[in-house]
């Protein structure tokens, strides 16, 4: 994954971005945790960050505004939110609608 320049704000956006792609149909399956759990220690987020992702887990974050997203980081949002989508095996309606919205937002 490209982090080049990502600062550790945008990589916990990063995290909570995949977290809100993990429960855009409603529930997590477990290959879908795993996914954003293994993000986390990727992109190096610390014991913080992954405790911030444990409880997105758990429960699904608050506001993400995909405004936030730095134009230059797009791609790297993009490709974390389809990687925790595929991890089930499938892609819902609901999943490619976010997956959608995300892109044309940040495009």
């Amino acid at each position: 994954m490209k982090l080049d320049g990502m600062d550790e704000r945008t990589r916990i956006n990063l995290l909570k971005m995949a977290c809100v792609a993990a429960w855009s149909d409603l529930s997590i399956a477990e290959a879908e945790r795993k996914v954003v759990l293994d993000l986390a220690s990727e992109i190096s987020v610390g014991p913080e960050g992954k405790a911030l992702a444990e409880a997105w887990l758990r429960s699904p974050p608050g506001d993400f505004d995909p405004y936030d997203i730095p134009h230059r980081h797009a791609k790297t949002f993009i490709e974390a939110l389809q990687t925790v989508m595929r991890a089930d095996g499938r892609i819902d309606p609901e999943e490619s609608e976010t997956l959608r919205l995300i892109r044309e937002l940040v495009a």
